[in-house]
């Protein structure tokens, strides 16, 4: 069942699959290779990762609602064969998260993930020339629980 928007009952869960959802049919390059979870098996390489980093809840939204505003924080891995390929899917991976946020049918917005922010983007590589290399975004959404 493809999730289209995030609902309170199952907001952490659904921000996830949409996420790699939302990736996996818009980036090229990975295929169908985007997932909720590490590697355990060996994979063809690239592939995304998507896991998330917490949350917090930073307001009530009002004294008489039980309605909160919380952040939900997501990790993004990008694994590739080499630097050029892990930066150039972190380059696709961050433009559209930025670009996609608006659109009325299809954004994130429209799906309740407002407010999207990139927190940092580290790499994270094996060593030697034929280490997997990897560059490990956090990203942040703001989204209303009511």
């Amino acid at each position: 069942m493809a999730i289209t928007s995030v609902s309170a009952a199952t907001f952490l869960a659904d921000a996830v699959i949409l996420i790699r959802d939302k990736l996996r049919t818009n980036i090229t390059g990975v295929s169908s290779r985007v997932y909720t979870s590490y590697p355990k098996n060996p994979v063809v390489y690239p592939i995304i990762t998507v896991v998330d980093r917490g949350i917090n809840q930073i307001q009530r939204l009002g004294m008489g609602s039980e309605a909160t505003a919380i952040n939900i924080t997501l990790e993004i891995r990008i694994w590739g064969r080499n630097v050029k390929e892990r930066d150039e899917l972190f380059d696709s991976v961050y433009n559209y998260l930025r670009e996609n946020q608006l659109d009325d049918t299809t954004g994130l917005v429209a799906s309740n993930l407002n407010g999207f922010s990139l927190v940092s983007a580290v790499n994270v590589d094996e060593p030697g020339e034929a280490g997997i290399k990897s560059k490990v975004l956090e990203i942040k959404f703001l989204f209303i629980c009511s």
